[in-house]
């Protein structure tokens, strides 16, 4: 059995990018390499060096049956998927992002918020890594915050703000579109 390395992926550069609130339906990129559209996605900014972490999680219902109590089935239920990662700069996408709801003034000094309690919020999320010459991009049509972790002032650190996105499915029944660029994976001539 052969090994190949040039398959190894460590993406130690990319973005993630955000629509805006409220939007709605957006164009969604088609491919990994296409420049985003700075009408509809703005960047996050800085990602710390933990980089994106994907988690998913399903259930599955076990059906047994009479006969020798013996496992006749397991059917799959609920799935989540979900993106981690924690942004280093606050501007205002990562406030509109950290205080979805609440109103954000910009004025001669900076921004004044006043805070609401969070209210749904889904948006198209891009996620892109890169390792050299190859990337993947993994499109999330509808992902909301559900979680935000703590905000820490601290002189021995920057102060992050740490996110889980979970992805709902689309018209088309997709939680997400990845798109991996690599020509060893492309098609030949």
């Amino acid at each position: 059995m052969g090994v190949n390395t040039q398959a190894i992926r460590a993406y130690q550069n990319g973005l993630v990018a955000v629509s805006d609130y409220g939007s709605g339906t957006v164009a969604l990129p088609t491919n990994g390499t296409s420049a985003l559209d700075a009408g509809i996605y703005k960047e996050v900014g800085a990602i710390t060096s933990d980089g994106i972490t994907e988690a998913t999680s399903q259930d599955t219902n076990d059906i047994f049956m009479w006969q020798g109590n013996a496992l006749a089935a397991s059917l799959p239920g609920d799935y989540t998927k979900t993106f981690q990662f924690a942004a280093m700069e606050t501007t205002l996408v990562t406030l509109g992002l950290q205080f979805p709801g609440s109103t954000i003034t910009q004025t001669a000094e900076g921004v004044t918020i006043a805070e609401k309690p969070p209210v749904r919020d889904l948006r198209t999320w891009i996620l892109h890594g890169v390792d050299g010459t190859k990337g993947q991009r993994i499109v999330i049509p509808l992902g909301q915050i559900s979680e935000r972790g703590d905000v820490v002032w601290s002189s021995q650190d920057v102060t992050v703000y740490q996110w889980t996105v979970k992805a709902f499915i689309d018209g088309s029944g997709c939680i997400a579109y990845r798109h991996y660029v690599s020509a060893d994976l492309a098609l030949g001539d």
